[in-house]
């Protein structure tokens, strides 16, 4: 339910593979050198959540916005100039969703899905940060996701990016899913319909997303 229906080869890994799934990939393919069991192989060993490898060597906010626009995302300067932030375009957007929610969309699906750990902010909900791919939602989607305190940011809005070598040495905003590499202006994101369909399969909503004459719809469960 909401992933994209194609068939996957060893030179396009999907970029969300379950356990499961990766299980699989990894058994038909460990045996030859390819882009899909090397992705299985990822999940499985939890390499997808390591820092990138030029961390260390990034200094200040400047080195770390070009670092996460080399990987496809809009990123500016803070205006006091101490870090940097997402700034939400007709590509990139941002879920935030509550902490228990996400975290069980992440540990049982191994979503490939950049995830940022945010502090808890000065509402009753601890949230996180899930970047996907911007579409655009119904009225009534966009209620279907709210009543789970799940807010969909929109173009224009800003989100605080980690600015330091390590995630966890950078509170109180941290990566659980860094960034994958991708080219500049094309970043290597899930569809927000993904997400959101695993958010509302891992909640007693009885819906799901659908795409319908362009934008998100929800289908109801009969």
């Amino acid at each position: 339910m909401g992933f994209e229906d194609e068939e996957f080869d060893c030179d396009s890994p999907p970029l969300a593979i379950s356990p499961h799934d990766a299980r699989r990939y990894w058994g038909e393919h460990s045996r030859h050198d390819c882009e899909l069991g090397a992705a299985a192989r990822e999940v499985l060993t939890g390499f997808r959540g390591l820092p990138w490898s030029n961390a260390a060597y990034l200094h200040g906010p400047r080195d770390w916005m070009d670092a996460y626009r080399h990987r496809g995302l809009p990123t500016e300067i803070t205006a006091d100039g101490s870090g940097v932030e997402l700034v939400c375009d007709d590509t990139v957007t941002a879920l935030l969703v509550p902490a228990g929610l996400a975290a069980a969309t992440y540990d049982h699906n191994a979503l490939a899905v950049p995830t940022l750990a945010t502090a808890p902010p000065y509402v009753p909900l601890h949230r996180w940060a899930m970047l996907t791919r911007t579409a655009p939602l119904s009225d009534e989607a966009g209620a279907v996701l709210a009543d789970l305190h799940v807010t969909v940011l929109v173009p224009g809005d800003r989100l605080r990016l980690p600015a330091g070598p390590d995630s966890r040495l950078d509170p109180p905003h941290y990566w659980h899913e860094w960034p994958r590499q991708s080219h500049p202006g094309k970043p290597a994101l899930v569809l927000l319909l993904q997400v959101a369909n695993l958010l509302l399969l891992g909640s007693t909503a009885e819906c799901h997303l659908t795409p319908i004459n362009g934008r998100l719809e929800v289908r109801r469960h009969r």
